[in-house]
């Protein structure tokens, strides 16, 4: 049972960056091997935009894949099944969050709260992860249809968890989306480190770590 002093009933936790770790220097890097423009290049020309506008649901993955394709310069070939390989990269090991999840779990429900993509969903996430079989749900930002720091995300994640603003807490490594949480009303935490989110959410009221 949830301590009714806390009154938090669950804690969302973002992917990238502390569930797992992430790399997009090596997916640079291997679409620079593959096509053999400069990383300076690729880094300066990726089309930021248009993964932003992926993220949200709003293009296809074929549509990615071409928006990245047109950002080259003329006369690149990039081929398809090398884009997402390199895409792959991205995604790294799983952090030690994943025991801090299966101690809460026991009392929480835990949900994912996450900027991201099918691509990386349905590829890599739900085959590779072991995270992925310990939570209660998930907010993808491409489902439905927007990104932190966006505040109408973390409305929406408190509506499909079925739960309060006062009653959760999410935790991310990035301040802005942190910031943002914490205007709508909710209790959240920047990650640092594993010592230090354990810290963070005794301080808050959370049991059984």
């Amino acid at each position: 049972m949830v301590d009714k002093k806390s009154k938090i009933d669950t804690i969302f936790f973002d992917i990238g960056g502390v569930l797992i770790n992430i790399h997009p220097e090596r997916t640079y890097q291997y679409i620079s091997d593959c096509t053999g423009v400069s990383l300076e290049k690729i880094m300066s020309s990726f089309p930021l935009d248009s993964h932003e506008k992926y993220e949200m649901g709003l293009i296809n993955d074929r549509e990615w894949y071409k928006a990245v394709y047109k950002s080259m310069p003329k006369g690149t070939i990039l081929i398809e099944k090398d884009f997402w390989l390199a895409w792959e990269l991205l995604l790294g090991e799983q952090t030690d969050v994943i025991k801090i999840i299966k101690a809460l779990k026991k009392q929480y429900s835990i949900w994912l709260l996450s900027n991201t993509n099918p691509r990386h969903i349905n590829h890599e996430i739900k085959t590779k992860y072991e995270f992925i079989n310990e939570i209660d749900g998930a907010i993808y930002s491409y489902d439905v249809g927007c990104i932190k720091p966006d505040p109408k995300i973390f409305y929406r994640a408190v509506k499909n968890a079925g739960t309060k603003i006062d009653n959760c807490i999410f935790i991310d490594d990035l301040k802005s989306n942190v910031e943002s949480a914490k205007n709508v009303g909710i209790k959240s935490i920047q990650f640092i480190s594993i010592k230090k989110l354990i810290e963070d959410l005794i301080s808050i009221g959370v049991n059984g770590l």
